[in-house]
């Protein structure tokens, strides 16, 4: 079991390599927060780098799309989106890593981060693991560990591991700055027309607070089943094996 309070990351793999330790002794939510902030920052581009997506072409589409969340919406309105970033694909498989990038590009160039906005006066220290790629977190009551043995890996397995480091920060980081409110978009389908309906709505609804303006635009996009930042099931269509497997047995009620 995990003793002090802390949050790791270590993990070396092609160009990639990001090794940091931050401790949370006393330290309040906002740091845990600012913390796994850092973190995602280091690892969110090589989680889409390694998917198996094009990101320069990507990128490219994302270019066009605006500076503010309307324009997305005009964007994504005027164009046949889904057939464009499926030109970027060598694998079509893989269209829902390149939605999730094209809006996390898209936001990005928007203004809009998908992470809290958490500062904090906490350093990192180097924290090494050799042979593997681990997250381990523990703040308080909560404590998360992702580790993959890299010895024979692939990119997709390295890529499934950082994003689930990744969707598990980004939610963390939310909650420790005290954003936990469920939000739904009333039974909507996935599709780029509600996308763009949704992301003319969500601008109306941008306040000072730039926490709950991210929080608002990623959840509600992620609801629609377009999640903004780095997650395993943007992944599972080409690789079946990143699914959570399902308990054997039968499930107790209640």
């Amino acid at each position: 079991m995990i003793g002090e309070d802390e949050i790791i990351f270590s993990g070396k793999y092609k160009e990639f390599s990001f090794n940091a330790r931050y401790g949370l002794k006393n330290a309040g939510g906002k740091d845990a927060a600012f913390a796994l902030c850092e973190i995602v920052k280091k690892i969110e581009p090589y989680a889409y780098e390694f998917s198996g997506i094009d990101c320069k072409k990507v990128e490219a589409v994302a270019s066009k799309a605006g500076k503010d969340l309307p324009s997305i919406a005009k964007y994504i309105r005027e164009n046949r989106m889904r057939k464009q970033l499926e030109e970027t694909l060598s694998n079509e498989l893989l269209v829902t890593a390149a939605e999730s990038y094209f809006f996390s590009r898209a936001l990005a160039n928007a203004g809009v981060s998908v992470l809290p906005e958490a500062s904090s006066g906490l350093k990192a220290e180097s924290e090494i693991v050799e042979g593997q790629i681990v997250f381990i977190g523990k703040y308080k009551e909560w404590v998360g560990i992702k580790k993959l043995a890299l010895e024979g890996a692939e990119d997709w397995e390295v890529s499934g591991i950082l994003c689930n480091a990744v969707e598990t920060a980004i939610r963390k980081a939310f909650q420790f700055c005290g954003e936990n409110e469920e939000i739904s978009v009333s039974g909507k389908r996935k599709s780029f027309g509600n996308a763009a309906d949704l992301l003319d709505e969500l601008a109306g609804k941008m306040g000072n607070d730039k926490t709950k303006n991210s929080y608002i635009v990623v959840k509600s996009l992620e609801a629609l089943g377009y999640a903004p930042y780095a997650n395993a099931g943007m992944l599972t269509a080409a690789h079946p094996e990143l699914k959570p497997k399902k308990p054997k047995g039968r499930i107790a009620k209640g």
